[in-house]
């Protein structure tokens, strides 16, 4: 005597749950891999932003300089300002150095505005010419991502105020 079967045998129930099992871990591991392509971006991207504000402090610290007494030559840029401070720049370890009491280039009292962690720095070039007259500060900066082989470029002129 065979009676009508209401609902889903058990076998039904566990093919069901595999398959609902395998559709839930195929959307997970695309999850995961989007999130990795995302954070594999946002290294690249801290890295732009932090080069572009080591470049901001850079150059409002080179808007105060003495056009007349700045020092572009030898291993660091000297930049005196008009309020007494004896600034120094170089690129040393991929990092982007500053030292405050600076009449040449002292070889300790460095310290580090930026980190090779967050962003290698590959060049810091500054030159010092006239423009309309008015003596100007040329920053070009290169920075690489650390994690990948991203380039950033920035370039950036300061009009010096000469007349203080």
């Amino acid at each position: 005597m065979l009676t009508r079967q209401r609902g889903s045998s058990l076998l039904e129930v566990i093919v069901a749950a595999s398959l609902g099992l395998l559709v839930i871990l195929a959307v997970q591991q695309t999850w995961a891999w989007q999130m990795g392509q995302q954070l594999g971006h946002s290294d690249s991207t801290k890295a732009f932003l932090t080069a572009q504000s080591l470049l901001e402090q850079l150059t409002q610290d080179i808007a105060d300089a003495d056009p007349d007494a700045v020092n572009l030559a030898g291993s660091c840029y000297l930049l005196p300002q008009y309020d007494g401070r004896q600034l120094a720049y170089r690129v040393k370890n991929k990092q982007v150095q500053r030292h405050t009491l600076a009449p040449y280039c002292p070889t300790t009292g460095w310290q580090s505005l930026s980190h090779y962690h967050s962003v290698a720095i590959k060049s810091l070039t500054l030159q010092l010419f006239k423009s309309q007259g008015l003596p100007t500060l040329s920053i070009a900066l290169m920075a690489k991502s650390p994690r990948d082989n991203s380039f950033h470029a920035f370039n950036r002129e300061v009009v010096l105020d000469a007349a203080r």
